[in-house]
């Protein structure tokens, strides 16, 4: 069995396992009845929302790619529109690799250079929902007990874990960018015992992920993609606070964001494609640590998954009919990739 489908039955497992958290005590009934009283007029702009947040993810790679190439924005946003698709109907998250790749044929550039603008972007994205935490963590009033689940402080050390990560990875690509030459040495010394042409191969490699650092030393183009991901995130918590106006939730603008965080961390879990079971699981386990009725809160969950779902599907699978592609074309061109990302 390869790579691709142990990590798609994995998924499958895990997926499998928190749909059946997410359907264990609900109530069909009280469920129905929650659908029925919804205003769906909020869930039109909810949609368009997030097909203008894969906009603006494409005028934000574009200035992390600018000091690669200058990419029109047309082709960003269909690259990202694609690669968001494949997210959805993939497993293990290929549309990350898809969208770099996607793109790197198309403008002729590195694969593993535009690789690591993705990377880089991803890393902006982790510290713009942390700053949001911080934002919640010190004006929230958080719940005295919260859910079963869900506690203040498994919250907080979630949060303290997170960044820690985040800032292990910015420390490792800094090294990467900038003490290059002094890693290719200890990099050439754990290669001695492949063969000559591997090891050469592997360093090209780490070379052509590193070019897709330069944004790094750009000062003024970090603080602009910085900008970018804070009113991404931003937007987007505005969207689930819409939807709470839908349910007539009464909850707190702070508490959209709250939540944003909380499903942020879920879909971040291993899982089926379209993160199946982890999304719902997580957003009705924040809601009821807010201490919506727990029907009520799958509910929610279930109409905001397909407000994301539906709309950047079906973008992705516009895009990908108007490029000419197929999505087997897609599959077989990421396994490729990742074989062969020069």
């Amino acid at each position: 069995m390869n790579m691709n489908k142990r990590n798609y039955w994995f998924g499958l497992a895990v997926s499998i396992l928190f749909m059946y958290l997410f359907f264990r005590k609900i109530d069909l009934q009280e469920v129905w009845g929650s659908f029925r009283s919804v205003n769906y007029l909020y869930t039109l702009p909810i949609m368009l929302v997030n097909i203008f947040c894969i906009w603006l993810r494409a005028v934000r790679w574009r200035t992390l790619l600018r000091p690669v190439k200058k990419v029109g924005l047309p082709e960003l946003f269909q690259a990202t529109a694609i690669g968001f698709m494949a997210n959805n109907l993939f497993p293990a998250r290929i549309g990350e690799l898809v969208r770099a790749f996607l793109l790197a044929g198309k403008e002729k550039i590195s694969k593993s250079a535009s690789l690591a603008t993705v990377v880089v972007e991803r890393l902006f994205d982790g510290f713009a929902i942390l700053l949001l935490f911080l934002v919640v963590i010190l004006f929230m009033p958080f719940p005295e007990h919260g859910a079963q689940v869900l506690t203040p402080q498994r919250i907080r050390t979630v949060g303290w874990l997170s960044l820690l990560f985040y800032s292990l990875v910015l420390v490792v690509l800094v090294l990467l960018r900038f003490h290059n030459q002094r890693l290719n040495r200890i990099i050439g010394f754990f290669l001695k015992p492949l063969p000559a042409r591997i090891a050469r191969r592997i360093q090209e490699l780490i070379q052509s992920f590193v070019s897709g650092l330069e944004i790094l030393q750009q000062k003024k183009d970090l603080l602009v993609v910085m900008m970018y991901s804070l009113v991404l995130w931003i937007i987007l918590g505005l969207s689930v606070y819409m939807l709470f106006a839908a349910f007539n939730f009464q909850l707190t603008l702070l508490e959209a964001f709250f939540l944003e965080v909380v499903l942020v961390f879920g879909v971040s879990i291993p899982s089926a494609p379209g993160f199946i079971g982890t999304f719902h699981w997580a957003c009705a386990a924040g809601l009821i640590f807010l201490g919506i009725e727990p029907n009520q809160a799958k509910t929610f969950s279930i109409l905001y998954w397909l407000c994301y779902f539906l709309p950047i599907t079906l973008l992705g699978l516009v895009v990908l009919w108007k490029e000419g592609l197929t999505l087997r074309f897609i599959q077989g061109d990421e396994q490729r990739s990742e074989c062969h990302p020069k």
